[in-house]
C-alpha cells in the first residue's frame, strides 16, 4: 500500500512539472489538405518534431509558404488569461480552414531543427523574417515552397505579448500579399515559461517575485509572490478527486454487514 501511494504521488509529481514547463504549438492553413485530419493520440508530447511533423498532411511540401512562428515564453494558460494580448492570432487561427493544435508540448521546441527538417523533407529554402521591419518583400516565394522563420520578442509581460501580435499580423499580411492563402502557420515557443523563470533565481519564492521592487516590500504576500502555479493546482485538483473516490469506497467497504445468523430449513409438517 505505501509502495503503491509514493508510486502515485511521484505520477502526479510529473504529470505537474510536464504541465508547467510545457508549451502550446498551434497550426492553421486556409487550405484543407496541408494539416492533417487525424486527432493526437497524446496529451502531453515529449518529441516536439515528431508530434509536430504528425500535424502536417501529406501535401505541406505543395504550400508555397510554411510560416514557423516563435514566441518564447509562452504558456497554453496565457490564452486564457491574456486573452486580448493574442487577438490577431485568435482571429487568423478561427478563420482558419484546418487547424490542430498542441496544447503541451513539453520542455519547448527547437525552432532551428524544426525550419530545417521541413526544409529537407520539401527541398524548400529558409528565409529568416525579422518581426521588426517585416513586409511583403522579405517573403520571396518562387516556384518550390519557402519556410520562413521569425522569432518573436520573449513574452515576459502581456504589453510585449499585445506587440508581438501586431507584428504577427504584419507578417500574416506579407504572406497573404505573396501567397494568398497558399501557406501554412506553426505558432510554438522555443523556451518554456518555467525554464526562462528559473534564471532569475535559485528559489522557487525568488523566481516568482516581481520584477519591480518599488513596491514588493510593503506588498501582501498574495500580491508579492505567485503561490499557486497550473501544474500545483492541477496536482491539487488529482489529489483531491483520487482521496474522495478512496474515502467512498473505504465507507462502503466498512459498512458492509456480515448475518449474525443464518435461517435454519424449514421443518416439514
Amino acid at each position: 500500500m505505501k509502495l503503491y501511494t509514493v508510486a502515485l504521488l511521484s505520477s502526479l509529481a510529473s504529470a505537474a512539472l510536464a504541465f508547467e514547463g510545457s508549451v502550446p504549438c498551434l497550426a492553421w492553413s486556409p487550405k484543407q489538405n496541408y494539416l492533417s485530419a487525424k486527432s493526437a493520440e497524446q496529451f502531453i508530447f515529449d518529441n516536439a518534431l515528431e508530434a509536430i511533423s504528425d500535424l502536417t498532411g501529406p501535401d505541406i511540401c505543395a504550400a508555397r509558404v510554411v510560416a514557423v512562428v516563435d514566441q518564447p515564453g509562452i504558456h497554453r494558460n496565457d490564452f486564457v488569461h491574456s486573452s486580448d494580448a493574442f487577438a490577431t492570432l485568435r482571429q487568423h487561427h478561427r478563420d482558419a480552414i484546418m487547424r490542430r493544435d498542441l496544447e503541451y508540448v513539453a520542455g519547448g521546441v527547437d525552432i532551428e531543427q524544426l525550419t530545417t527538417h521541413i526544409a529537407s523533407e520539401c527541398d524548400s529554402t529558409i528565409t529568416v523574417v525579422d518581426p521588426d521591419t517585416v513586409s511583403s518583400q522579405d517573403i520571396h516565394v518562387g516556384d518550390g515552397l519557402l519556410v520562413a522563420q521569425m522569432a518573436l520578442p520573449a513574452a515576459h509581460s502581456v504589453e510585449t505579448m499585445k506587440e508581438n501580435d501586431v507584428k504577427l499580423d504584419a507578417l500574416l499580411k506579407a504572406i497573404k500579399s505573396s501567397a494568398g492563402d497558399d501557406y501554412i502557420v506553426i505558432y510554438t515557443s522555443s523556451v518554456a515559461k518555467t525554464s526562462e523563470l528559473a534564471k532569475r533565481g535559485n528559489t522557487p519564492f525568488h523566481r516568482r517575485a516581481p520584477q519591480d521592487e518599488g513596491n514588493s516590500t510593503s506588498a501582501p504576500i498574495f500580491e508579492k509572490y505567485q503561490l499557486f502555479t497550473p501544474g500545483i493546482f492541477m496536482a491539487i485538483t488529482v489529489s483531491l478527486i483520487v482521496v474522495f473516490i478512496t474515502a467512498v469506497g473505504v465507507t462502503w467497504l466498512v459498512g458492509i454487514q456480515t448475518p449474525v445468523r443464518f435461517e435454519g430449513k424449514p421443518k416439514r409438517s
